[in-house]
């Protein structure tokens, strides 16, 4: 019988985290599971995720959690701060749930349950921005406070509208930002003012498939266990003809190496010095200020349950 931990974020996606406790019981029991239920209350110590992995984490063979992309990065963090050699498991119930799409986690519950129990580990690359691990992106600049700033009463009421409402809110303060930095990376070595940069190891980001698009993203053949980032730096637009110039260039998804705004590439580290702290979100979660620092990659660091791949 396998010992199954679930943790159960209720503040996810409108909600859902409550309605699937149930299902997600039944479902694992009735696959043979002895199941233990935990809920996620950050506010309270004894039963944040890291306090509950550092307690339990190794009595279970099994670690489930069910919310968004947020609550499977404090999860993985746990686990590896830990050093367990567990697998995870990803009930996705956010508004977005990017890395679960990347991952191919499927969308009916009764399936990806079996996966977890009767399927596949599937060991992919973690980030890691000064000590703190993520699993699919770390980025600055415009707009990357929107996810973990938009408030959760309008996340859960609109989903993944509030976080479009937000950003359209906050458009003219954010295309006015300048953030000068001095980035160094394998075969690249630039320092100029910036308004977006994001480390990725992921097919979507922000509910939109691609990064930038989905031309580039075949080209540059992403894979989330190649030991290597893709990196996309987007320099600050002096007027309106270069801010269309970028937006244009993002959706075509078409970037050549000499572009003068945007930059695409793929790198197993990164290093920024700037002149102020800069802020930095992971996973979509606040991942603090930093004047300089670098993030590098941990291949194959972490482990999550996926259906089989069905041999030809």
């Amino acid at each position: 019988m396998k010992k199954v931990l679930l943790l159960m974020n209720a503040q996810s996606g409108q909600g859902k985290g409550k309605e699937l406790c149930y299902k997600a019981v039944e479902g694992l029991s009735l696959l043979g599971c002895m199941v233990t239920v935990f809920p996620i209350l950050p506010k309270h110590k004894n039963l944040r995720t890291e306090e509950l992995i550092k307690k339990l984490g190794k009595d279970f063979d099994l670690i489930v959690c069910a919310g968004g992309d947020g609550t499977l990065h404090y999860l993985m963090n746990a686990i590896l701060k830990e050093k367990l050699d567990i697998p995870m498991g990803y009930i996705p119930c956010g508004s977005t749930n990017d890395f679960a799409h990347s991952l191919g986690i499927p969308k009916d519950l009764e399936e990806n349950l079996r996966a977890m129990v009767e399927g596949e580990r599937f060991s992919y690359d973690v980030g890691n921005l000064q000590g703190r691990f993520f699993n699919y992106i770390a980025a600055f600049g415009a707009f990357t406070k929107v996810s973990y700033g938009t408030d959760q009463e309008l996340k859960n009421n609109l989903g993944h509208l509030a976080y479009l409402l937000e950003s359209l809110r906050t458009l003219p303060k954010n295309m006015s930002q300048s953030i000068p930095l001095k980035i160094a990376a394998e075969n690249f070595s630039e320092e100029g003012e910036y308004i977006f940069g994001a480390v990725s190891n992921s097919y979507s980001v922000a509910g939109f498939s691609g990064l930038p698009g989905q031309n580039l993203q075949e080209k540059m053949n992403i894979d989330l266990a190649d030991g290597e980032f893709e990196v996309l730096l987007i320099r600050s637009p002096k007027n309106i003809g270069e801010l269309g110039e970028i937006v244009g260039t993002l959706l075509r998804g078409d970037i050549p190496e000499d572009h003068p705004y945007v930059s695409f590439f793929k790198t197993r580290y990164l290093e920024f010095q700037g002149q102020k702290p800069v802020e930095w979100t992971l996973d979509g979660e606040f991942g603090g200020a930093y004047k300089t620092g670098n993030i590098e990659i941990h291949k194959k660091a972490a482990g999550i349950m996926l259906p089989k791949i069905e041999k030809e």
